[in-house]
């Protein structure tokens, strides 16, 4: 079978949570099919990413447990057997992308998967060219430190500590935001009665004490699924269900009073303040469907996607798109144009990832390589990247992600509640153990 579909993802997703014991991490994205090869089938491997690190144990998965975990990792399983589109010529020749670090050597750098006190390090988004913010997570699961990793230098500043709020249950931090002035974050967790609660943080972004901006609880409100900062002194954020919400950042908002719903935002979900959509971030339901509308907040501008017909998993930034559509030889190919519908250009033997929310600043795609001829025969390829990062403004294509022994791979997406410029995946050790990442800064990438 040479696509992947939507219910085979379902598939893949029920069967990786029967083989996984209750994790403190939940898996963004999990996409895993069983692919024919010269007849035999091959074993689907599972991936989990647990505070940044992401494994592969043949087809079980395993999660530490502590209370700093993240709920949305953004990690990505690729299939153990990936097919590339067939080449114009007619034969099997694999498509190939040369790897980041080739394409755009100054975007990127290896770094410690932990500090030296053992902190796991989780890589949260770009703060410059030169510059990450870094998550470090204590090995109990009860304390963690802001940092800033410098490419020029190699070395590391703490900016912020943070510990577990008392009589918190379930503590999960779930998505951060930077700004020009601010450091801000999201956590999900459940008081003593099992109530559920969503903490609002920030911090200087030169660093201080972090501060508990508000909280809210109970039903859909604290379901949050992205924040955002505005950069005038305000926190957003929008609901699972939809609706934008703001509230001040120095806490000064009563602790019963309900953070302020953004006018004309009732169904809609931040994308990159002051730009939302209306479609929910990360798989959601439905996933195939496409965005139809992007509003600019601030002003109220609303402007259309128009898709042709066949286009889905479209999703859109506040000028381009990208989808995908299958083809006249039954192939699925992605699909990149702008919101208008016009400079729309096919990639052969890429698909789209919906769950990753689209373009990265407007600019960049995370794309999966896939494909198949149109009757449905699987091209053999001997050793596929992970994904591919299309860069939109320049026509360039990267490949990024650790590819496993035997096939199957994995990548990480930083952090960030907006979508990440940070991309990352394992250098192993002589030990075999995580002890490195190779990490790609797009903010880098001119």
């Amino acid at each position: 079978m040479a696509e992947r579909t939507e219910e085979q993802l379902a598939r893949a997703l029920k069967a990786a949570a029967s083989l996984a014991p209750e994790p403190a991490a939940d898996l963004a994205l999990l996409v895993a099919a069983r692919r024919r090869r010269r007849r035999r089938r091959r074993r689907m491997q599972v991936l989990l990413a647990v505070t940044g690190v992401v494994a592969v144990i043949g087809t079980a998965m395993t999660a530490a447990r502590g209370a700093f975990h993240f709920r949305h990792p953004d990690v990505v399983a690729a299939d153990p057997q990936v097919n590339a589109a067939r080449p114009p010529d007619g034969t099997a020749d694999a498509v190939s992308f040369a790897p980041a670090r080739q394409v755009w050597p100054d975007a990127v750098f290896r770094m410690p998967a932990k500090a030296r006190d053992g902190f796991a390090y989780r890589p949260v988004t770009a703060l410059g060219p030169t510059e990450v913010l870094l998550s470090a997570e204590s090995p109990t699961g009860h304390h963690l430190r802001l940092e800033v990793y410098d490419t020029t230098t190699g070395t590391t500043r703490v900016i912020a500590k943070a510990i577990v709020p008392a009589a918190m249950l379930k503590y999960h931090v779930q998505g951060w935001d930077v700004d020009e002035r601010h450091i801000a974050w999201y956590a999900t967790a459940e008081r003593r009665f099992g109530e559920e609660v969503t903490l609002f943080w920030a911090v200087p972004r030169e660093g201080g004490t972090a501060r508990l901006v508000h909280s809210v609880s109970g039903g859909p409100a604290a379901q949050v699924d992205r924040i955002a900062l505005t950069g005038d002194g305000r926190l957003a954020y929008s609901t699972v269900t939809g609706g934008v919400f703001t509230m001040p950042l120095d806490g000064t908002l009563d602790r019963s009073t309900d953070p302020a719903p953004v006018p004309g935002a009732e169904d809609l979900h931040l994308q990159q303040w002051p730009w939302a959509g209306d479609r929910p971030a990360g798989y959601g339901a439905d996933p195939g469907r496409n965005q139809g509308v992007v509003v600019n907040l601030e002003t109220g501008e609303r402007r259309p996607v128009r898709a042709a017909a066949d286009v889905r998993a479209m999703r859109c930034g506040p000028t381009w798109c990208v989808g995908e559509r299958r083809g006249d030889d039954g192939l699925m190919r992605a699909v990149v144009q702008r919101l208008d519908g016009t400079q729309r250009r096919e990639l052969d033997g890429l698909r789209a990832y919906p769950a990753l929310d689209g373009l990265i600043d407007d600019r960049f795609a995370v794309l999966s390589v896939t494909g198949g001829d149109a009757a449905g025969t699987g091209i053999e390829v001997a050793s596929p990247p992970v994904a591919v990062v299309h860069d939109i403004g320049t026509g360039v294509t990267a490949a990024v992600g650790a590819t496993e022994e035997g096939g199957g791979g994995s990548f990480g997406r930083g952090a960030s509640s907006t979508p990440s410029p940070v991309l990352y995946w394992n250098v192993t050790g002589r030990s075999g153990k995580l002890e490195e990442y190779w990490v790609l800064n797009l903010a880098a990438v001119r």
